[in-house]
């Protein structure tokens, strides 16, 4: 049996467009995937960090804190009552307490706020003094503002902080952390997350303005209380409805160059339709995001799926093209084998590999 004896331009052809979309793809995925993890990468930098915040002078701090009254602070989550990305805020319920010895005028109750945050209600539960200990035990419904890092969206995770604040500067007030008694309820949950962990920390705040006061030469530093949780997706549900659309029409490209492989015609014409639904597919995640929202996983996905078609496309147009122009069909069909299933290989793999990349 005589043997197959190919053509320099067919190679040409074939390893040029298999080289092709195997390097442009791999390069995308590549990229891609790398800043998808790195995303997840500072999410446990920041953390950590949130934890260690210390002020730049530690020494001055130390010095205006000398005569201040010392409160113990601790919080109890009650539960996580929104989160919402689009509007860029969380409400959350906590009781919060106040504990010390000494100065009698002081009232935390009614002279601290939440950092970057708007009450919705407080109520004052306990105010009493027993054996020199003032204790006093709010609870309270906050409104809180918060950039969400939308990288990894729709499989993100998100650090949700509030500062406990006083009223009273350093030199009247330091608090120090009820840390054994600080508690979420383990019941806390939101339609499509999971808490993952919590923790507490103090830290120093420093405000570089003096508000116009006279005879300060500095800004004032108050004493935080932090709390912080972390939120991750709780599973693929939501990542399926934004690309659900998105699947459909790629599985659509995949029988399009099928077709034209093993069949002879040509569904060019019925590709801008997939193409048409798979750019307005976008819009499905981004109505739940901020309209600044950071290019990631939505934006990757969503590309993928543009390129996906357009390559597909092309892959038709070549088939097409070997069969008229050069009237080769035997070529034709290999030509559409060996791409065809390089294209749905490397797509799969892409679809795989990017919400791997964000969710573990």
């Amino acid at each position: 049996m005589q043997k197959k004896v190919y053509k320099k331009w067919q190679i040409k052809k074939l390893v040029t467009w298999f080289l092709g979309i195997i390097l442009c793809g791999g390069l995308f995925l590549q990229y891609a995937t790398w800043t998808l993890y790195q995303d997840k990468v500072a999410e446990e930098k920041y953390w950590e960090k949130a934890l260690l915040e210390s002020p730049e002078d530690e020494e001055k701090v130390a010095a205006l804190s000398q005569s201040a009254t010392k409160v113990t602070v601790g919080t109890c989550v009650e539960s996580l009552k929104e989160v919402n990305m689009k509007s860029s805020y969380y409400r959350v319920a906590f009781k919060v307490w106040f504990k010390w010895r000494g100065d009698k005028s002081l009232d935390l109750a009614n002279n601290f706020h939440v950092y970057n945050g708007s009450m919705n209600k407080k109520e004052i539960i306990t105010d009493e003094t027993i054996d020199g200990v003032h204790y006093q035990l709010c609870s309270v419904d906050v409104n809180v503002f918060k950039n969400f890092w939308t990288k990894r969206f729709p499989l993100e995770s998100h650090q949700l902080r509030f500062y406990i604040e006083p009223s009273y500067t350093i030199d009247e007030v330091v608090f120090e952390g009820d840390l054994d008694n600080c508690e979420i309820n383990s019941s806390v949950s939101i339609a499509g997350y999971k808490l993952k962990r919590f923790a507490n920390g103090v830290h120093t705040n420093e405000y570089e303005s003096t508000y116009g006061m006279p005879d300060q030469e500095g800004g004032s530093y108050t004493s935080e209380f932090m709390t912080q949780m972390e939120l991750n997706r709780s599973g693929f549900g939501l990542y399926l409805k934004c690309f659900i659309a998105l699947f459909g029409t790629s599985l659509w490209v995949f029988i399009m160059v099928i077709l034209c492989t093993y069949h002879r015609i040509d569904p060019l014409s019925m590709i801008p339709a997939a193409l048409f639904g798979t750019v307005s597919n976008i819009m499905i995640g981004a109505n739940l995001l901020p309209d600044a929202l950071e290019i990631g996983l939505l934006e990757y996905v969503n590309a993928w799926g543009i390129l996906t078609i357009l390559c597909g496309a092309l892959i038709i147009i070549n088939i097409n093209r070997i069969r008229t122009k050069y009237n080769d069909n035997k070529f034709a069909a290999l030509y559409g084998r060996i791409l065809s299933m390089l294209l749905i290989f490397i797509v799969i793999l892409g679809h795989i590999v990017m919400p791997i990349a964000a969710y573990l």
